[in-house]
């Protein structure tokens, strides 16, 4: 009723300021940014007047041992264990990574699922606070990943086998050093990283095969988006084609089932010999 009052989009809102979890409630926004939106017209992030960057950014470069890789992961869409019964409600007194994980729950960069006692990023506003804080802690290799995300979301749409293989395999040499890539999660997890800039447009499913070596990520476009659903497959010691087999034989995840525009098709290939990536991209019509 808000958003349609003030002439904002509710998918927008939903998109930049829902994603907390308090109790067993599923849907809880940040009430602030959404009345900042709705008067200034816009969706944008309004956590830089709050005063808390600094301080987060001095937890996160702590780097306990595993934060890292959580944080990380996180950006990338997972989410992640964490114990917050050790902390002892001190912002000073930090002495493992679940006290960190802890802090930013409680300053509402993360939330938290107490059932499962996982935590993640829920939303555009705070991933986007999450990326500059790990710019503030020189996480090069990460943040010139998703410098190159829009390169590659543009080479993908525009059917350029080539550059995407390129651009993938730059993201896997970039965080190695972070993240394996010897599992079907850290495949999804450096390839969430790589097309992160698409988040700005689609709406992005991770469906982790049950095979070994690949990993599924289903982009989605967002309301008033005229871009094509892409379907991406990754495979090891394969090649890009039976990639694209793999997408045409298995059944398409729920969503894109009932999504009605074009798709793209996308198969990479990972060579472990050679550590080459090779990618083929395919134009499709939805069932």
């Amino acid at each position: 009723m808000l958003a349609e009052k003030y002439g904002v989009d509710f998918d927008d809102l939903v998109n930049w300021y829902d994603g907390y979890q308090i109790g067993d409630e599923l849907s809880m926004f940040n009430p602030n940014s959404v009345m900042m939106a709705l008067h200034s017209r816009r969706c944008r992030s309004f956590w830089a007047a709050t005063g808390a960057f600094d301080t987060v950014a001095g937890y996160i470069g702590m780097n306990y041992e595993g934060l890292k890789d959580d944080i990380i992961a996180m950006i990338a869409g997972e989410r992640r264990k964490v114990d917050p019964t050790g902390f002892g409600n001190d912002m000073r007194d930090i002495h493992s990574k679940d006290d960190v994980l802890t802090v930013l729950i409680h300053l509402g960069y993360l939330s938290y699922n107490w059932r499962k006692d996982e935590c993640y990023l829920p939303n555009r506003e705070v991933a986007g606070e999450m990326v500059n804080a790990i710019k503030a802690n020189n996480w090069t290799p990460v943040v010139d990943t998703l410098a190159k995300s829009e390169k590659l979301l543009a080479a993908t749409l525009a059917g350029d086998e080539e550059a995407v293989a390129k651009g993938i395999e730059a993201a896997h040499y970039e965080n190695t050093s972070i993240l394996s890539y010897n599992d079907e999660n850290s495949l999804s997890c450096v390839l969430s990283l790589a097309y992160y800039y698409a988040r700005n447009d689609y709406v992005i499913h991770r469906e982790l095969a049950s095979g070994k070596g690949f990993a599924d990520i289903v982009l989605i476009p967002r309301k008033h988006v005229s871009s094509p659903a892409i379907i991406i497959e990754l495979k090891v010691n394969k090649d890009a084609d039976t990639a694209l087999d793999q997408i045409r034989r298995k059944e398409y995840p729920a969503k894109v089932a009932e999504y009605a525009g074009d798709l793209l098709l996308v198969g990479v290939n990972y060579d472990r010999d050679t550590k080459e990536h090779t990618c083929r991209i395919e134009k499709a019509l939805s069932a």
